[in-house]
């Protein structure tokens, strides 16, 4: 009677640990689909993103970057594979989101440096005559500098970009306009900076009255 009482007990513990490991499980599994659903809105929201840089921004990958997305899809294929989010596969496809990633971020560096360095330099120039436009471009050109997967601020940069050439060309500016202007920013502009065209055009905008030139 004994045993058979003991031979229960120890049956209720096995069923009682398989119960646990079920639950322990169960709760693992579902941690790990919770990752799974995270990872996949982050890499749509990636590829989303360069692709929106391609086609409205210019941007195009390397090869190596390319393959390396490619790899990265694959990836993240073979975590379901099974029928169930893997959690070692997982792993391994949001390693290869991050590589992607930074390959990405490194590339986009140069891109942006090309397609903003000249806008940059003009509203410089310009911030006196227009400071309110020109902050605000400035500002949302800025703010995509560091790759970042946001797609708002790839879209603020393409519009800031417009707006600054809007508002450059609204205000005829030449190659002397332009270095007269930077060279006054930087406290250097002189007599000799004011040719006929520099002068023509300061009359033009009626900017006679905000130019001041010193001694130095």
């Amino acid at each position: 009677m004994i045993v058979d009482l003991l031979n229960r007990k120890i049956e209720e513990l096995k069923e009682l640990r398989r119960l646990e490991s079920i639950k322990a499980n169960k709760a693992l599994q579902e941690a790990t689909d919770l990752k799974y659903q995270a990872f996949v809105k982050e890499m749509h929201q990636a590829i989303d993103t360069v692709y929106y840089a391609d086609k409205e921004l210019g941007f195009i990958v390397s090869p190596d970057t390319k393959t390396q997305i490619n790899g990265m899809l694959v990836a993240a294929q073979e975590v379901t594979k099974s029928g169930f989010a893997d959690k070692d596969l997982l792993a391994s496809a949001q390693t290869a989101l991050k590589n992607t990633q930074n390959a990405i971020r490194k590339e986009w560096s140069s891109h942006f440096t090309i397609i903003t360095s000249t806008t940059t330099s003009t509203l410089k120039a310009i911030n006196a005559i227009d400071t309110e436009r020109v902050s605000k471009c400035l500002s949302n050109i800025n703010s995509a500098e560091i790759w970042g997967d946001d797609k708002d601020k790839l879209s603020n940069l393409k519009d800031a970009l417009s707006e600054a050439k809007t508002l450059i060309q609204s205000l005829n500016l030449d190659d002397g306009i332009i270095s007269f202007l930077t060279k006054m920013n930087a406290g250097q502009a002189t007599i000799n900076d004011l040719d006929e065209i520099v002068l023509d055009w300061i009359r033009k905008e009626g900017l006679e009255s905000r130019i001041k030139l010193k001694f130095s």
